[in-house]
């Protein structure tokens, strides 16, 4: 969603809550991860290829320190 305007943003973001209602599983591949967090059940990070970090995304979330080890933030 980088570089998107905020309007189309937040669509996207609408209709991926839509789907996920539906119990249909989708690939959400972005750099704002506390949108994915918030908007999924379970996240990956991948770095070079390989999964560094997964697990259910409240969980993620919770762990800053994981986040900030694995993404440097």
């Amino acid at each position: 969603t980088e570089g998107l305007a905020p309007l189309i943003v937040a669509e996207i973001w609408r209709v991926i809550g839509q789907i996920r209602e539906t119990g249909i599983s989708t690939l959400i591949v972005d750099r704002d991860y506390r949108r994915v967090l918030s908007h999924t059940d379970r996240a990956a990070v991948m770095e070079k290829g390989r999964i560094v970090l997964a697990g259910a995304s409240d969980t993620l979330a919770a762990d800053t320190g994981a986040l900030a080890q694995t993404l440097g933030v």
